[in-house]
């Protein structure tokens, strides 16, 4: 392979840490809602999470579509009750702040401005990923954001990734690499549309 031009980059647990974030969200929206709260709890969580944006990857559901399944299927695993839809938009408003950095993401990101056109490639609400580069201090290093909430497509779909080299002109897709957690997302999805 040829050294890359573009450096594309997930944000979800590649360069902020979003399991520290959700964590911290669910317990503040579980004492919100009078449910009782332990840590071990976010095991069911990241295991339902992931099924959810499992399906949101294979097109069987969209990140709008979360509001009405997300906490519904936790709060049922854990045979507790309360408004699933209240519970999500509670805590979309928590996850809007966090910014925890991965260990040594904000060091890579020094090392590599300057050397690459740095984007971040990420589904998710836009405003809201935006926010968390900001508050994180890792918006500057980014010359593009594609995020899926604004793209109108999530990853790993062609046109998402079609959508990102539109707005690089003069960018062929084997000039660019896909950096991410996800192998289905990001890598696969990348790998597919010729990175």
């Amino acid at each position: 392979m040829k050294k890359p031009k573009v450096l594309l980059f997930d944000i979800d647990n590649t360069l902020l840490d979003f399991s520290a974030g959700a964590m911290q969200a669910m317990e503040e929206i579980f004492r919100e809602a009078g449910l009782p709260y332990a840590p071990e709890m976010f095991a069911v969580f990241q295991v339902e999470n992931d099924k959810l944006w499992a399906r949101i990857e294979r097109g069987e559901l969209t990140i709008a579509g979360l509001r009405d399944v997300r906490w519904q299927t936790i709060l049922a695993r854990l045979g507790l009750e309360a408004d699933g839809a209240a519970m999500e938009d509670a805590f979309r408003v928590r996850l809007h702040e966090s910014a925890v950095p991965v260990p040594g993401a904000l060091d890579v990101l020094a090392q590599l401005y300057g050397k690459y056109r740095l984007c971040a490639a990420s589904n998710g609400p836009y405003a809201q990923q935006v926010n968390r580069l900001r508050r994180a201090g890792m918006l500057d290093a980014f010359e593009q954001l594609f995020i899926s909430g604004q793209l109108g497509a999530e990853k790993p779909s062609r046109v998402f990734f079609d959508r990102c080299l539109a707005q690089l002109p003069g960018v062929r897709p084997e000039q660019c690499l896909m950096i991410g957690d996800s192998l289905t997302a990001d890598i696969a999805g990348g790998r597919a549309a010729g990175m």
